[in-house]
């Protein structure tokens, strides 16, 4: 790649080129747009709130939530299989999010039919995940008393 020096004018914005998506960016295209829409359509409400007794509402739009992939598309979960899929809030999600880096729902898996990896029950997977939202937010309400 050719160098210029700072003091040297240049007519490239690079905040309008066009970026390669890193990682998993990549897997997330148009088809899976309408995966999310489609599931956030027919799961309205976060399904870990719910379980915890609140409405949490995440239909699509104003980005309020996402769909979420149980089994990490990293770690071999299925990326368009309906089973590995879950409705979260945001605050749901980011918690899910630090939980992946650390530990895996301690949930038994199977392989569907592309060899892709797809928890056995997704009610163990959300109450799994209840417990760990309900722990957090005792934690913070102590912490803020």
């Amino acid at each position: 790649m050719p160098y210029i020096p700072k003091y040297i004018q240049s007519s490239i914005n690079k905040a309008k080129m066009m970026r390669k998506p890193s990682g998993e960016q990549g897997n997330y295209n148009s088809a899976w747009q309408k995966v999310s829409v489609n599931y956030r359509r027919a799961n309205p409400l976060c399904e870990v709130c719910l379980l915890l007794g609140e409405m949490v509402d995440i239909t699509p739009g104003d980005y309020k939530g996402c769909v979420d992939h149980m089994i990490p598309i990293t770690r071999g979960g299925s990326m368009y299989n309906l089973g590995n899929l879950l409705a979260l809030c945001k605050s749901c999600h980011d918690t899910k999010s630090i939980l992946e880096k650390t530990s895996v729902a301690p949930v038994p898996i199977y392989m569907d039919a592309d060899a892709k990896i797809l928890p056995k029950d997704k009610a163990d997977v959300v109450s799994w995940l209840a417990q760990m939202v309900q722990r957090k937010r005792s934690m913070e309400q102590q912490a803020g008393a």
